[in-house]
């Protein structure tokens, strides 16, 4: 059998001088990647990361794919540069600056730059992007600038966990919301049942990314109730797809029963307001416009996510088991439900000072 010339990279580095330079930098990376992915355009790239093993749940997928797209426009917008690959680390820098100063706020006039959390986000999806593509597999990048971003996350967990006063008075404003709008006690059932049951609001809320248009959850309809005694049982599908169902106590139920009357199980729970959305259900956006409209009325700052960290943080006060809060928030692992109730029944060493000087 005829062997066949191997080709050092000094003699390939000669060839590829005489091609043009998009030619040149396939020929290359051909040759240093020669089982790679052959993907020809961002879109496409965009697409087989968000649907990688590397992100594993709708919710962040929904979110990488917007970021992405999002980095795309900003790119060929502000640098003329509508291939990544071309990307350099400043241009990813001045993308990050860009967000945190000037990124104008969706639905709110005149208001720039998103939170340091948000940013964290947006720096997360980017590097995954860098790391899922320089892999040997793919290709894509030829180094990985990811790797010199750093995240930044502001942990605000104890600003998500409301009093027991707190409830009762944004309780209390979702009713004097539904009075002004008219809207049938929409505002109040919906605040009691995202914090009598914890779900997520993309459990309960109807959502379709950004690009596309593809509809990532359906909403919530009447037909995931089912009457059990006194109690409705509610079924959701969370992250992962996986699918898990609720025991709502009797009050709950029974105001959401007075609610549904004679309603349809095809019929949405929460009817959108929307007349381009008319007969939909409430989407994601409509839900965080009716929480943003009860904290406005209270005064006090909160989001659907807030509820959820209360209603683990009070059950557990309460007296609820970790497996039953496990099971109900929908969490794969006891350590993520931890960081909602990993202070409660803590004594803290306050405590024993005061003890102790009691005792002198």
């Amino acid at each position: 059998m005829e062997n066949l010339p191997v080709k050092s990279v000094e003699s390939l580095a000669v060839e590829v001088v005489t091609l043009p330079l998009d030619e040149a930098r396939v020929a290359l990376v051909d040759y240093y990647f020669p089982n790679r992915q052959k993907i020809n355009s961002t879109q496409q790239l965009i697409e087989l990361w968000v649907h990688s093993v590397t992100i594993k749940s709708d919710q962040t997928r929904r979110a990488y794919r917007q970021i992405g797209y999002e980095l795309v426009d900003y790119m060929q917008s502000r640098f003329g540069i509508s291939d990544l690959r071309m990307v350099t680390l400043f241009h990813l820098h001045a993308y990050l600056a860009w967000l945190k100063d000037e990124k104008p706020v969706r639905g709110k006039k005149n208001t720039y730059g998103i939170s340091k959390n948000t940013a964290a986000k947006y720096t997360a999806a980017i590097k995954s992007l860098w790391e899922w593509g320089t892999r040997a597999s793919i290709g894509y990048f030829a180094i990985d600038l990811g790797k010199d971003l750093s995240i930044q996350w502001d942990d605000k967990l104890a600003e998500r966990i409301l009093s027991e006063r707190e409830i009762a008075k944004l309780e209390k404003a979702a009713i004097e919301v539904d009075l002004q709008h008219n809207t049938n006690k929409m505002h109040w059932l919906l605040f009691t049942l995202i914090f009598y049951s914890g779900v997520r609001a993309g459990e309960i809320a109807r959502q379709t990314s950004d690009y596309g248009k593809r509809v990532i959850t359906p909403g919530l309809f009447w037909r995931q109730f089912r009457e059990d005694g006194d109690c409705l049982l509610l079924t959701v599908t969370g992250k992962r797809n996986k699918t898990r169902t609720i025991s709502l106590d009797p009050e709950t139920s029974e105001v959401l029963l007075d609610y549904r009357g004679d309603a349809s199980n095809d019929r949405p729970v929460f009817p959108s307001p929307s007349r381009r959305d008319r007969g939909k259900p409430l989407s994601d956006r409509g839900l965080r416009l009716m929480m943003e409209e009860i904290s406005a009325c209270a005064g006090i700052k909160f989001s659907a996510h807030f509820l959820r960290h209360t209603h683990a943080t009070l059950a557990k006060k309460n007296g609820a088991s970790d497996f039953d809060l496990q099971a109900d928030l929908g969490h794969a692992s006891p350590a993520t439900t931890a960081k909602y109730i990993h202070h409660v029944g803590r004594v803290g060493t306050s405590h024993a000072l005061r003890r102790k000087s009691k005792h002198r």
